[in-house]
């Protein structure tokens, strides 16, 4: 009897394991896709908080943060108070980005200390001999103090699979605006205000050795909510990139880039003109190129915008990798492999891209998200990316964003 009940509670035992592994089964694909739309939500929550903390910068500062702005100067004799072991500091000049700016209104406000006050530094004392508390590396910079780039969440896409660095990780980029260099236009005009949001207000081209000040040239003019004649709803404010780099960094530079010569000196050359400096618009940006898709239309030959000149400005072709999720002669899988690793592959992958489905999460100016699918018509991308469209420097100047697209 007992043989006989022993071998009926193990067939029991079997068919109850069988029928879990199939509810199972059919379970956790169900669960999986779930994960999709809730992760896409939480990075629409987290870029409509920064989207909120930049237009709270507007608020309190009068303009929006600049993609690269000064937040002072170390010179503490190479003491650093928040670590002791980083002895020997040299002076050196806090060259930011939008992310330090409003750094007070995403609860991180003691890393925004570390940048602003001049009692701390930013940097290591030697990134080949790091103190306790550690250094960057690799595409977070070479010789940054960690406590000057940590990672913030709301930085980050939780879809987001490019986990190259360790610290200042970041998949949010600022809307700056027209692509440049270009043969077209100046820098100047091409940071407009008309043409973006983010600016330069750091562009030092040399420093004079006898007052140590730094000649700035071209620094665009403050943009504010004023500035958004399109309509708040209808100007981007930031989108996501799975190409970004860490937040803090400024550019493709290392800790060594942001010293100061002489102790005489106020300013470091940091212009526009030297191309790792210049990708500071690209790392951590995204921006819209003088390009249209009937570029070849011979009816458009007059329609173009002329930029200033006499003559209109043909437009080139929409390159592919400059669209949204834009990849290198199309290859999707290329979407997670392509890396910025110079300032010319930056210009070309400064565009929105995510791990989400079929488009991206952006936050507009007045504080709202859209969903926005990656085969958008590259007039509608350009329209949304600029403040004033009239007014801007897009080919077709006459495109008027659709209704679906005004919100």
């Amino acid at each position: 009897m007992r043989c006989r009940s022993s071998g009926l509670t193990q067939l029991d035992l079997l068919a109850s394991i069988c029928l879990i592994a199939i509810f199972l089964g059919l379970l956790i694909p169900a669960i999986n896709s779930s994960k999709g739309p809730a992760r896409t939500n939480q990075c629409a929550t987290n870029m409509r908080n920064v989207a909120l903390a930049a237009i709270e910068h507007d608020s309190s500062k009068g303009s929006f943060p600049a993609y690269i702005q000064d937040f002072g100067t170390y010179q503490g004799q190479g003491i650093d108070p928040s670590d002791p072991t980083n002895l020997g500091v040299p002076d050196h000049k806090k060259i930011g980005t939008w992310a330090v700016a409003i750094l007070p209104w995403l609860d991180g406000q003691p890393t925004y200390e570390h940048w602003t006050q001049d009692r701390y530094p930013i940097l290591v004392a030697d990134p080949n001999n790091p103190p306790a508390l550690g250094t960057t590396t690799g595409l977070a910079g070479h010789g940054f103090h960690t406590l000057a780039s940590p990672n913030f969440a709301i930085f980050q896409c939780v879809n987001n699979p490019a986990r190259d660095s360790k610290s200042g990780r970041n998949s949010m980029i600022y809307n700056n605006g027209m692509a440049w260099p270009s043969s077209l236009i100046s820098f100047a005009n091409a940071e407009g205000v008309s043409n973006g949001v983010g600016n330069n207000k750091y562009n030092v081209t040399s420093v004079n050795r006898t007052t140590g000040k730094g000649f700035h040239a071209s620094e665009r003019p403050n943009t504010t909510l004023k500035d958004f004649k399109d309509g708040q709803s209808c100007t981007i404010l930031f989108s996501e990139n799975i190409q970004a780099l860490p937040w803090h960094r400024a550019g493709l530079i290392d800790g060594r880039d942001l010293i100061l010569q002489s102790p005489n000196d106020q300013d470091i050359v940091f212009g526009v003109t030297t191309p790792k400096f210049l990708a500071a618009r690209y790392i951590h940006g995204m921006v819209w190129h003088y390009e249209d898709a009937e570029y070849a239309n011979a009816k458009l030959a007059k329609q173009w915008n002329k930029l200033g000149t006499v003559k209109s400005a043909f437009p080139a072709g929409v390159a592919a990798v400059h669209r949204i999720n834009g990849c290198i002669k199309g290859d999707k899988n290329s979407l997670f492999s392509l890396r910025i690793r110079n300032a010319n592959s930056a210009v070309h992958l400064a565009r929105p891209s995510s791990a989400h489905n079929q488009g991206v999460n952006t936050a507009l100016a007045d504080g709202s998200t859209r969903f926005v699918h990656e085969n958008v018509d590259y007039r509608v991308f350009q329209a949304l990316m600029t403040p004033n469209g009239k007014a801007s420097s897009v080919p077709y100047s006459k495109f008027v964003l659709p209704p679906k697209f005004r919100f």
